[in-house]
This record gives structure tokens, C-alpha cells and sequence, in this order.
């Protein structure tokens, strides 16, 4: 069986690739939320996949093994985990393929060459990967929107985007082989990540929102973002309402704003301070019932 399976042969145009991925690149599933949202509205069409046999191993979790469903003692479906792949023609510029599944637990280089040397054959020109992280930042400010770019020239491209770069050393995800990939191949590649508060551990739109602003000026596409955008503002309010009933979870938040406000000032937060007072919000707003939940 081959590794990549496409379903219709189809012509592409010098197509931009972007990717994300459900699992621990995925904080507040900004990832997969930025995905979804793209297909839905662009709208894009499903175009193939990738045999899941290669590239998972589907027993180290509850969350890693496939899904069924059965019915009355009757099963009706199966569901391996994997990725999909989806297709919009752009008729005044670059093709878009966004590939939208699980971070493999193996192999990431065959994963990565079955996809770059697909796409090569029609004049890849580039990728984005799509990421979220939680941070130290609250809810009630902007989130912050990150890069990682495999070529310096890159950073010129997001002038103008508020966008930060970013300043890392630790384990890396599979966006991280994907920069690295794409550039022995001499491709261009982006790596956009999304914070997300600690102390929320569950889908957060507003932050796909903020994403997606700035994934749509580099595409060069105009889709209407206003069903996110709404999305976004009614779950802050529902943090913020959750977090209102608490007057000491207002006292803690209160003052991770002040310290986040002055750090955006400042060399930097104190860490140690602002986990304390995310460790404060998280217990009331576990206790109130509004999370966090894992994702």
C-alpha cells in the first residue's frame, strides 16, 4: 500500500502546503482549529491521505488507538488515526493543500519526504506549519502569535504582522523536522504557534482567531473570519464570567495581568510569580466546573 494515497489526480499550481496537527503541538487546538476553519470556508475538498500504518503506533494510550462505533452488537465503523489531505484551487495564485491530522509517533522523516517529494513535483513553494503553545499570558489580553522560520529572509515577509520570533531550546515537535526538511530542499517554511493561557486547557477560538488573521495576509486569501472572531469573544466571556464568581480567582488574575503588562515592558515576566497565580485560577476554575479539561 502506498504511503500517500491521493484520490483524484488533480494539476496543481506552485501550491503552498500548510499543516497541523492534533496531539502536543496543539494547546487550546489552535492547530487543528485553524485547520478545520480554513477547509470549511475556503472551502477546500478532500484530496487524500496517509496510511496511518507507517507512521503510529495505536496502543501507547487511550487517546492513540483507533475509534469505533458499534451499535446493538453490530459494529458500524472503524476509525484509524491518521492524516487527511485537502485541496482548494486558487484561480488567482498559489494552489493551497492543507494537511490536517495526528503528530506521527515515528518515522518522521518518511513522513516528511512522502509529503515534500509529492508536492515537489508541482513547484512547492511553501510551508506553514501551525502550532499552539501554552504560555504565561491571560485571557484577557491579545495573544501573542510566534514564528520559527528556516531561512532569514522569512523575517521580512512578517514584518508588518505583529508577529514574534522565537527563542527556544528544548523537545521539539514534528513542525520542527518539517523546517529543517523543507530546507535541505530549499523550500521555504514558516512555523506559526499560538499562545494559549496555562490555566485554560481546553479549545481556545480566540486564539485561532489572531492566527488566522495573519495565515490569511500570507496566503494572500480573503475569507470572512467573523464566525471565529464571535466564537473567540464569547469564550472569553465565559472564562471571564467563570473567574467573576471567584473573588479571589479575580485577585490572582488581576495581578497576572498587571505582571503580564509589565513584562511586555520589561527582559520578561517572573516566571515563578505568574505560575503561582495561574496555579490560583486554575484551582477555582476547576472547582467551578469551567475547566481546565485536557484536550
Amino acid at each position: 500500500m502506498e504511503d500517500l494515497i491521493i484520490y483524484e489526480k488533480i494539476e496543481l499550481h506552485s501550491p503552498y502546503l500548510i499543516m497541523g496537527f492534533y496531539g502536543w503541538p496543539n494547546a487550546g487546538e489552535v492547530a487543528t482549529n485553524t485547520l478545520t476553519y480554513l477547509i470549511k470556508h475556503l472551502p477546500a475538498d478532500p484530496y487524500g491521505e496517509i496510511n496511518p500504518e507507517e507512521f503510529y503506533v495505536l496502543t501507547t494510550s487511550e487517546y492513540a488507538r483507533p475509534q469505533g462505533v458499534i451499535e446493538k452488537g453490530v459494529l458500524k465503523n472503524f476509525d484509524p488515526p491518521g492524516t487527511l489531505l485537502y485541496c482548494w484551487k486558487n484561480k488567482q495564485g498559489n494552489d493551497l493543500i492543507l494537511i490536517l491530522g495526528r503528530e506521527p509517533d515515528i518515522k518522521w522523516k518518511k513522513y516528511a519526504d512522502t509529503i515534500l517529494d509529492f508536492f515537489s513535483r508541482f513547484g512547492l513553494k511553501k510551508v506553514f506549519t501551525i502550532g499552539g503553545e501554552y504560555a504565561l499570558i491571560p485571557h484577557t489580553r491579545d495573544p501573542r502569535i510566534s514564528a520559527v522560520v528556516n531561512n532569514e529572509k522569512l523575517k521580512e515577509e512578517l514584518s508588518g504582522l505583529n508577529v514574534e520570533f522565537t527563542d527556544y531550546s528544548g523537545p521539539t515537535s514534528i513542525h520542527t523536522y518539517i523546517l529543517l526538511a523543507c530546507r535541505v530542499r530549499g523550500i521555504d517554511c514558516t512555523g506559526l504557534w499560538g499562545d494559549t493561557p496555562n490555566y485554560i486547557q481546553m479549545s481556545n477560538p480566540k486564539v485561532s482567531y489572531f492566527m488566522l488573521e495573519r495565515l490569511t495576509k500570507l496566503l494572500e486569501i480573503d475569507i470572512s473570519l467573523e464566525e471565529i472572531k464571535k466564537e473567540g469573544e464569547r469564550f472569553e466571556q465565559q472564562i471571564s464570567r467563570a473567574i467573576a464568581q471567584k473573588p479571589e480567582a479575580q485577585e490572582f488574575l488581576k495581578k497576572l495581568e498587571e505582571i503580564y503588562d509589565e513584562s511586555e515592558k520589561s527582559s520578561g515576566p517572573d516566571k515563578r510569580e505568574i505560575e503561582d497565580l495561574i496555579k490560583g485560577v486554575e484551582d477555582f476554575l476547576r472547582q467551578d466546573g469551567q475547566g481546565p479539561t485536557q484536550n
